[in-house]
């Protein structure tokens, strides 16, 4: 990066920069930690300063872009965009926190649900033969007996979530911000404050599935209830979009996480690839098993 950057800000902004804590990324100043985002793509950063702007409210704060001198929310830079954002490092708790963490879930489906309104294209028209490809489910050359013993379940899981996605298809899928990770919350003055990232959003429930699978690993079984029931709370799931939450964690992401790991020479050796890949694909399936019957209770539970 050519231009200074601390030198741009202390022009641009109500802070004095101190010193870098990551060089180009975080840095000190005399009004606290800030991250630094360099942003090009203008539609990918309007969207995520848009949903920063929504949820921001007294129960839930969001690391918006911070203002300038001049009221601006981001800096032109090196033919890109620069914006500036508070830096929290405080964990928020996850037991007994669940109903903030559902808000918080709900308000980014809400929000991501209305934008897809917005948008004319339906889901993403691939055959069969392409979404096997794109899961690796088609590879019968890594000759890996573990994965290869797998390959025949994990076809029919992505039949399993082809069938459902094509039932619900009149629903509109919401834009999510393809990282929501616990780890991304904060606590400041005893409110959560998300951390949110700066990917283009992905049109799918893939987000809050991450969001539980960690929570799952992070917490326990009746915790990731209490969970779902703060969701639902805040955004009501009967109806289709349950239905799609269960689809989106049928689909066999482990595979194609591990293929594309084997590909990229990501882990030190094949076999830590494939261990990693073990304990993913178990602790799906327990993750599965625990939706399923969280959505089966609700049902019957509306019913009666």
């Amino acid at each position: 990066m050519s231009m200074d950057i601390l030198e741009l800000i202390e022009q641009n902004y109500s802070l004095k920069p101190l010193r870098w804590k990551l060089k180009n990324e975080v840095l000190e100043s005399d009004s606290g930690t800030k991250r630094i985002r360099i942003w090009s793509d203008e539609q990918s950063m309007n969207w995520h300063f848009s949903w920063r702007e929504r949820l921001e409210s007294n129960e839930l704060l969001t690391d918006r872009m911070l203002r300038t001198r001049d009221g601006h929310w981001f800096l032109p830079y090196e033919h890109q965009f620069l914006t500036l954002h508070d830096e929290r490092y405080e964990p928020y708790p996850k037991h007994n926190h669940e109903q903030v963490w559902g808000m918080l879930a709900g308000k980014l489906l809400s929000y991501g649900i209305e934008q897809a309104k917005q948008v004319q294209e339906d889901f993403e028209h691939e055959t069969r033969e392409e979404r096997f490809q794109s899961f690796g489910l088609h590879r019968r050359d890594l000759n890996l007996p573990i994965l290869n013993r797998s390959l025949p379940e994990a076809r029919r899981r992505l039949v399993t979530f082809e069938t459902i996605r094509d039932r619900y298809r009149h629903l509109k899928l919401p834009f999510l911000d393809p990282s929501i990770m616990p780890h991304q919350a904060k606590r400041v003055h005893g409110r959560l404050f998300w951390q949110g990232g700066d990917g283009p959003p992905d049109q799918s429930m893939k987000g809050i599935c991450t969001l539980l699978s960690e929570w799952r690993v992070a917490t326990d079984t009746q915790s990731l209830y209490k969970l779902l029931d703060a969701i639902h709370d805040h955004f009501p799931i009967e109806g289709g979009y349950d239905q799609l939450l269960a689809a989106e964690l049928i689909a066999p992401y482990e595979v194609q996480r591990c293929v594309r790991r084997l590909e990229s020479g990501e882990a030190n050796s094949a076999s830590a690839t494939l261990d990693l890949f073990e304990r993913e694909w178990e602790s799906n399936r327990v993750l599965v098993e625990e939706v399923c019957y969280w959505i089966d209770h609700r049902s019957k539970k509306v019913v009666r």
